[in-house]
């Protein structure tokens, strides 16, 4: 009987145990989200400094003290590298006398100087542009500033793609102590008159045509100080520069013959860009003479003929004797460009031979001898 009862709680027990196991296995604990991918870290990369022109060259457009200064007889401010005439012209019309390359302090040159300097008074200028190619050597950068300088107005000059940088300072700081109507664009980027503003773009693109090793170049932080600075005028714009922006035919002011369209690109996109609607560069001599109504030079703008864009190449100023595209020779070319209520016009000037009388005139000017002009990569 005992034994019996015990298989029996036996049997008991184990269904009991069967009963108590579920027929599906227990849920498994919940996992945890994936992690989000990492993000990719890209490595910072530093930016190449940003190439500058020599300060000799271009001083940078930036803010500076203000203060009073006499340019020959006119009063005006400066801040940094701004120039600022505050009296307005008299006669209602702005004159800018403009030059080409004078290249030398040669006795012809300096006899045409004359001439030219005569025909701007004649015109009633009321600044002279001298757009590089001044000389080689500092002494004879000199006597050509200041032999302009003579007509008594405000007289600004750049560096082309001839000068040393030493030499063209030194030449024009010397112009400058006899002469307190010079100013040196190199230093003062931007000449704001009431009727115009001026803005400097000194030197050149190209060093493959820089005479002197230790020249001038420009950059494009200079060209977007050029845009910057036009951008923000609130007079209309003129753009002073010694190479031009690049055309598009044989009318551009920049066309070089065979060599065809030679100016900057850079340059006719930042004109383009900040609207300047006025231009004077003269490095390719044997496109002077003329002015277009835009860089490409789709359109020649006659003698005399109001226009509300005009870029002008006034030819070469000095007497050696140029090819010119329009099939003339030059010996020594000058023009006046003429700002009215938005529009300018132009006039040339173009000198005849020396007459043996002149030319023995012209002797007299001639410079001392001097050392040789630094050489291309010296």
């Amino acid at each position: 009987m005992g034994s019996r009862w015990s298989k029996a709680a036996v049997m008991v027990a184990s269904a009991l145990a069967l009963s108590a196991c579920p027929d599906k296995k227990a849920a498994e604990p919940p996992r945890p989200p994936p992690e989000p991918p990492k993000p990719v870290v890209q490595p910072v990369v530093a930016k190449p400094p940003e190439i500058r022109a020599e300060k000799e060259c271009a001083a940078p457009i930036d803010p500076g003290p203000t203060s009073d200064v006499k340019v020959g007889e006119r009063a005006a401010k400066l801040s940094g590298a701004h120039l600022t005439f505050t009296d307005k012209d008299a006669d209602g019309e702005f004159v800018v006398g403009v030059l080409g390359p004078i290249n030398e302090d040669s006795g012809e040159n300096l006899f045409a100087l004359k001439k030219y300097v005569k025909f701007f008074q004649e015109q009633k200028a009321d600044a002279i542009i001298i757009t590089g190619d001044t000389g080689d050597l500092a002494p004879g950068i000199t006597r050509v500033v200041s032999e302009v300088a003579l007509a008594k107005v405000p007289v600004l000059v750049l560096s082309g793609n001839q000068e040393c940088r030493a030499e063209y300072t030194d030449g024009v700081t010397a112009a400058q102590k006899e002469h307190s109507n010079v100013i040196n664009l190199n230093a003062v980027r931007a000449v704001e008159f009431p009727e115009l503003m001026l803005v400097s773009l000194p030197g050149y693109h190209d060093p493959g045509f820089l005479k002197c090793a230790r020249g001038c170049l420009y950059h494009p932080s200079t060209i977007a100080e050029v845009v910057r600075e036009a951008k923000e005028a609130k007079v209309p714009v003129a753009l002073v520069s010694h190479g031009p922006p690049r055309g598009t035919g044989p009318q551009a002011i920049d066309h070089a013959g065979t060599a065809g369209n030679v100016g900057d690109e850079a340059v006719a996109k930042a004109i383009a860009e900040a609207k300047i609607a006025f231009g004077f560069a003269s490095n390719i001599k044997e496109a002077g003479g003329r002015a277009t109504s835009d860089t490409a030079g789709t359109e020649l703008v006659k003698e005399t003929t109001p226009s509300k864009s005009l870029f002008l190449n006034p030819g070469p100023a000095d007497t050696f004797g140029w090819e010119m595209n329009d099939a003339t020779k030059s010996v020594g070319m000058a023009a006046v460009a003429k700002f009215k209520g938005g529009e300018a016009s132009w006039v040339g000037f173009r000198l005849k031979p020396l007459t043996a009388a002149e030319k023995a005139e012209a002797k007299k000017l001639a410079p001392p001898a001097r050392p040789a002009a630094p050489e291309a990569g010296k």
